[in-house]
């Protein structure tokens, strides 16, 4: 069977996913997702502010349910609206038409009320993100693995440098104590070792500068890299890399109350 869904602000009759009005980018009748043959294309109907799949805009593209739709921008600014496409899919097939799976993505989504039959939709079914939840999980361990690594080879190679320069002096003023039997020669040698020792310190500080400024840039890009996979897988919203992701399953649901279940 084939189904046409319309979609927007201001949709009636059969088969429309109305979006609530407070979501101003999305247009009265935004896109149309069509049904033929056990594909799902997603249409856009010339709205103003476009539909977007996985970040790209688009006007006409073959969706799944693991695919992230926008509609009216490309953000969460409380006007652009996340199309749920997991619900629509489930209850099309609850009517009995079969999706065919284009490309499984990576997915991140909203609850939205939705119009008609596509509203019915049980609570438990929608918001168990527990298998979902295992991409959050591997995202902390694996920034907190690198993290480990980069600032311990990043300490020694800041320390090392100087260490090794600051031993130079101090042990030329203690060979020539041991081999000058001249007691004054002797005192010259270690005061002169210890003012040389500190002098390579002071002149080794300002490399060490730039490298604690080249660690720092490491692990902001560290955090770029993990912070994309450290989210509600729900929501969308960012979790702290510094939360361990044992203290948010042991809440047993997303922090910012969307009402996503791990």
């Amino acid at each position: 069977m084939d189904i046409d869904i319309k979609i927007g602000r201001e949709v009636d009759g059969a088969n429309v996913c109305r979006v609530p009005e407070s979501f101003t980018k999305v247009s009265r009748l935004h896109a149309i997702l069509q049904w033929h043959d056990g594909v799902a294309t997603l249409v856009d109907n010339g709205s103003s502010n476009g539909t977007f799949v996985n970040g790209r805009r688009i006007t006409s593209c073959q969706v799944s349910e693991n695919d992230t739709v926008w509609l009216g921008g490309n953000e969460n600014d409380g006007k652009c609206y996340q199309l749920d496409l997991r619900q629509l899919f489930s209850s099309l097939r609850a009517s009995g038409n079969q999706p065919t799976y284009s490309r499984p993505q990576s997915y991140s989504r909203q609850d939205a009320p939705m119009g008609n039959q596509f509203s019915e939709m049980g609570n438990a079914q929608g918001n168990d993100y527990s298998r979902e939840f295992e991409r959050v999980k591997q995202a902390y361990i694996g920034y907190h693995e690198e993290y480990s690594k980069l600032t311990k080879k990043a300490n020694t190679r800041m320390q090392l440098p100087r260490i090794l320069l600051s031993l130079i002096p101090a042990l030329l003023g203690l060979a020539i104590m041991l081999i000058s039997k001249d007691m004054t020669m002797r005192i010259v040698a270690v005061s002169a070792g210890s003012v040389l020792s500190g002098l390579v310190g002071t002149l080794t500080m300002g490399k060490g500068s730039k490298k604690k400024e080249k660690l720092t840039e490491d692990i902001l890009d560290l955090q770029l890299k993990y912070q994309k996979d450290y989210k509600c897988p729900k929501c969308g919203k960012a979790y702290n890399l510094d939360l361990h992701w044992k203290k948010i399953q042991a809440e047993g649901k997303c922090p910012y109350g969307c009402g996503a279940q791990f």
